[in-house]
This record gives C-alpha cells, structure tokens and sequence, in this order.
C-alpha cells in the first residue's frame, strides 16, 4: 500500500516548481509517484492487458502534466494523482486492447546511415580535436548530459555549451565540404 509521505517530501513545491518551467522537479514526480500509478494501472487492466501497461502508465503521466495546474490543492497532492490516475486508467480500459504491430509496417523515423566517404569525414574532423573536446565528444555520443559532461572535464557547463557547438560547427562543415 503507498503510504504518503507529503511533510519531508514536499509535493506541492515540486508541483509548483514543475508549472514554473523545472523538468527535473516532473522527473521527481515521476519517480516518486511512478510505482503508484503503476499498480493503480495493474490493478484496473488486469493481466490480460498487461502489454499495455506501460502506454497506459505513460499516457496517464501525459494527462497528468497536462492539466497539473488544475489541482487546487484541497488534498493532498498524491490523493489527487490516484483519483486521475484511476479515473484515466478506467478510461484506458474502455479503448479497444491493441494489437502490436508487424515490425515491417513500422516506419524507420531514422536516418539512413551515412556512407563511409560521410564516416571518414567526420572521424578525421573528430581526430583534429583537442584532447578534452574528445572527452565531451565522447560523452556526447553515449547520451551524457551536459551537466555532466562539464563534471568531467572540470569545465563549466557554459564551457561545455560553447564546446559542443564549436564541434558540431566543425562536423557539419567536414561532411558539407
């Protein structure tokens, strides 16, 4: 059972932090209050559906965002997230239960892949970096985070922004040629 745990975790800052533009205080929500709305979807689909749970999870989140701002606080904040989530959940299981897709009728969203001329122009305008742009380009490409990227380096994030572009700069004029 969740038990709330509003007085040291402040809900109702995060949510007001989140309505004034931090992504990260949403982030908090999520994880604090993704467990919740999971079960509370688990319970509503049933097993049969549980290949949905996930969509489900997430477009609850989705609505939940949506209209965050429509909370008025009269409960506390993790009440009023079961309530919506329950109710969209219900409303999930009245939509007909998909069938998955055949992978051939997915569209590739994805770039083709580059042709190996495209590849040694950017390995060589990679090469030419210095030693730390190398670092952040590398960490770049495995995903990191700009924050992080600038811990590592020991540089500021400002540093770290003026980095990438330079870089990205130098790749694309390499591969336009």
């Amino acid at each position: 059972m969740f038990q709330c745990d509003c007085p040291p975790y402040d809900c109702a800052a995060r949510v007001q932090r989140y309505l004034a533009g931090d992504r990260a205080a949403g982030d908090e929500l999520v994880r604090k209050f993704g467990p919740l709305v999971a079960s509370i979807v688990q319970r509503v689909l049933g097993p049969q559906r549980r290949d949905e749970w996930d969509d489900a999870c997430q477009a609850i989140f989705l609505r939940l965002f949506a209209n965050l701002n429509k909370w008025e606080q009269r409960c506390p904040f993790c009440k009023w997230l079961a309530v919506v989530a329950a109710r969209r959940a219900i409303d999930f299981t009245r939509l007909p239960a998909t069938d998955p897709l055949p992978a051939a009728d997915i569209a590739d969203r994805r770039a083709p892949a580059p042709d190996r001329e495209t590849i040694e122009r950017i390995e060589q305008a990679v090469g030419r970096f210095p030693p730390e742009w190398r670092v952040v380009w590398d960490l770049w490409v495995q995903g990191a985070g700009r924050e992080e990227m600038a811990r590592r380096v020991g540089k500021s994030l400002r540093t770290v922004q003026y980095w990438l572009a330079e870089m990205l700069d130098q790749v694309r004029e390499a591969v336009e040629g």
